[in-house]
């Protein structure tokens, strides 16, 4: 019997069980991560071992998956959106965040406006303010 078993085991095994609930969370959360970006063409390699990393997954020709996938899904997802809500729900967005640019562009701009006309501050070089340059 170990000796940590013997001075501590209730220590001891809710460690082990502690060890054991941790790698099953990381199994369920990597199947799960997996899950939803093979379809984009990454792949995560398991979560348990030393330096994982995120795989860009490649098409014969080095070609990567998601250059292919993601305007396919993107295309997809648009159609559905025009299948459920009509046209207007697949136009809207695109036509709100241009508007939106517009409108704070504008915006930031008339502010500037007119924080320069009411907080006029005069640039003075050294010899205005009668300080010597140092040399």
């Amino acid at each position: 019997m170990p000796e940590a078993v013997a001075r501590d085991p209730v220590a001891y095994w809710a460690a082990v069980a502690g060890q054991i609930v941790y790698r099953g969370c990381l199994v369920i959360f990597w199947i799960v991560l997996n899950c939803c970006t093979i379809a984009f063409g990454v792949f995560v390699e398991p979560l348990w071992r030393e330096k994982s990393h995120f795989r860009r997954l490649q098409f014969p020709g080095r070609i990567p998956v998601i250059a292919v996938a993601l305007p396919i899904l993107l295309a997809y997802a648009a159609y559905q959106t025009y299948l459920s809500f009509g046209l207007w729900h697949v136009i809207l967005p695109f036509v709100a965040v241009a508007v939106s640019v517009v409108f704070f562009l504008s915006l930031f701009a008339v502010f500037n406006i007119i924080r320069r006309a009411v907080f006029k501050s005069p640039v003075q070089t050294i010899e205005q303010t009668g300080l010597r340059r140092e040399t």
